[in-house]
């Protein structure tokens, strides 16, 4: 993995930073980013490797493909995207608007299909090992009550997964998801903090805790490896157990 290229989107803290974190720990080179100023993660991580900070908005194309193509001038070369920026607006169905609908498709699902087109025209036939992984959810699998857009967004970036990973494997780029279950991050922890919800959370994963970051890049790693040089077109769920749990008969659970 030393001097593999990689470009992170949304990658200054959450699982973001997790993913650059563990591509930095393996000696990568690469590019973080935010739409907001850097606060610190650029200087954590280039105590490990070569990094730089794109700030850019990957909700626009113009921001999609400026990170792109910042980040290929900056390291001379891209072997791997990580499409990671993202957001969550839940409300109830009802009081959904047409705003924060915009807001969701264009950062979750915009972002990443112009990202990925920019990564495309910077690499021909004859270079290799080259990957898209884009960062999904388990809400792709199964509904959650109240997110009707974020599970819409993560559902159209499962099939995004798939069709690029046959329109561009002629060009031996290989396309693939990582499809986190609930993760502690500064968006989630807020709410897990509230009441009981950790709790009631946790008593729900098969693995009996809630995911952190670090669990997300040594995925994302190996995906973007010649280990996984026969992977295309996948999306790997690391969500604890979550979807592979039926309803429960247990009362001790209530």
């Amino acid at each position: 993995m030393n001097n593999h290229c990689v470009c992170i989107s949304g990658s200054t803290h959450g699982i973001g930073y997790g993913i650059a974190e563990a591509f930095a720990k393996k000696g990568a080179r690469i590019v973080i980013n935010s739409h907001l100023d850097d606060t610190g993660a650029l200087e954590k991580l280039k105590s490990l490797t070569e990094c730089h900070f794109v700030k850019s908005d990957l909700s626009t194309i113009e921001g999609a493909e400026y990170f792109v193509n910042k980040s290929h001038e900056l390291l001379g070369n891209l072997d791997t995207l990580i499409n990671n920026a993202g957001t969550f607006l839940d409300t109830e169905f009802e009081k959904i608007s047409a705003d924060d609908f915009t807001k969701t498709i264009n950062l979750n699902v915009r972002g990443y299909m112009f990202a990925s087109q920019a990564f495309a025209k910077k690499i021909t036939t004859m270079n290799h090992y080259k990957s898209i992984i884009c960062i999904g959810s388990s809400n792709s699998k199964a509904a959650e009550k109240n997110s009707v857009i974020y599970d819409t967004s993560k559902g159209a970036v499962l099939m995004m997964i798939r069709s690029l990973s046959v329109s561009l494997a002629e060009k031996n780029i290989r396309v693939n998801g990582i499809g986190p279950g609930i993760l502690e991050t500064p968006l989630t922890k807020e709410g897990l903090d509230k009441g009981d919800n950790r709790k009631v959370i946790e008593s729900q994963i098969p693995l009996g805790r809630i995911g952190l970051p670090k669990d997300i890049g040594g995925a994302a790693v190996f995906l973007s490896s010649k280990d996984a040089e026969y992977i295309t077109g996948q999306m790997l769920y690391i969500d604890g157990g979550i979807l592979a749990n039926q309803m429960n008969w247990d009362h001790s659970l209530l």
